[in-house]
């Protein structure tokens, strides 16, 4: 029987593991199908490979784009490669711009009175820093006392040191995905903050542009798998899942766990992997 978790990451973006280390966590939860999903990076997949390799698990190359700016539309995209010279361009645009914007934050936090190490942050994080990195130095330095009230505080979507980021629609990702020949997701629909009548009618566009799955098994959209998962089948799209793994934290899910709340796991993770292959 195979267990499938298809969304991870590595500290090649904003997870603390390493590839190597993550699949020794899979074995570990028996998870057998697995992928790194890092945020805008391509860097921890080569890694990855050789890890699953060593280790006799099934993986599938994948990556998770930021997309819609501040609404916070997730896409991910399995089976692309990793040395993609399209994509390793563009995602090098983007760490750029979230180098600069992550900068921009610090600084008003600085201003705010909460002094943080920024050359021990980045060096940590690499190209891929994002909001996760301040709010765990926040945390370090005893600022705050979670990830949960970083946010709340000083880091979330109107809160005194936040600052846009760069947008690229949903539309744009899948269709950048499709033409490299990847299998685009929607990632956790349950944390998309629009209301039904305009999610639904926007899924539509985006299968239009080359969607072929949604991400019906992560914690966010626990109370509503059944709603997704009949949802994805009825518009003949791809059903995967996973647990969103960073650290380990309550934050987000632990590895292999959405895996035994999915009935046609199997099935639909090896669908996903000969889709792939295709």
């Amino acid at each position: 029987m195979t267990r499938p978790d298809l969304h991870l990451h590595t500290s090649a973006s904003d997870g603390v593991y390493d590839s190597a280390q993550i699949a020794r966590l899979v074995q570990r939860a028996e998870v057998t199908l697995f992928s790194i999903t890092d945020h805008d990076t391509l860097s921890g997949l080569p890694q990855a490979f050789d890890a699953a390799y060593d280790r006799g698990l099934a993986f599938i190359p994948g990556v998770e784009i930021s997309t819609e700016g501040d609404e916070e539309v997730h896409i991910l995209g399995y089976g692309v490669r990793a040395e993609d010279p399209v994509l390793c361009s563009c995602f090098e645009k983007a760490a750029r711009e979230r180098m600069e914007r992550i900068q921009g934050m610090a600084e008003k936090l600085k201003q705010l009175g909460l002094a943080l190490p920024m050359d021990e942050i980045q060096e940590k994080a690499g190209f891929s820093v994002g909001r996760p990195h301040l709010a765990r130095a926040l945390i370090e330095k005893g600022y705050v006392k979670d990830m949960q009230e970083a946010f709340d505080k000083y880091l979330g979507k109107g809160r005194p040191a936040y600052l846009p980021r760069a947008t690229m629609t949903a539309s744009q990702a899948i269709s950048l995905l499709r033409d490299r020949g990847a299998v685009p997701v929607l990632a956790h629909p349950g944390l998309i903050r629009w209301p039904m009548e305009r999610l639904l009618p926007m899924l539509q566009v985006w299968q239009n542009a080359g969607l072929r799955g949604i991400e019906v098994y992560h914690p966010a959209n626990q109370g509503n798998y059944a709603f997704w998962d009949r949802l994805a089948r009825q518009r003949d799209l791809l059903v995967t899942g996973g647990s969103d793994f960073h650290d380990g934290t309550s934050s987000h899910g632990q590895i292999g766990e959405t895996a035994s709340l999915w009935p046609q796991a199997c099935a639909d993770g090896w669908a996903l992997y000969r889709a792939c292959k295709r």
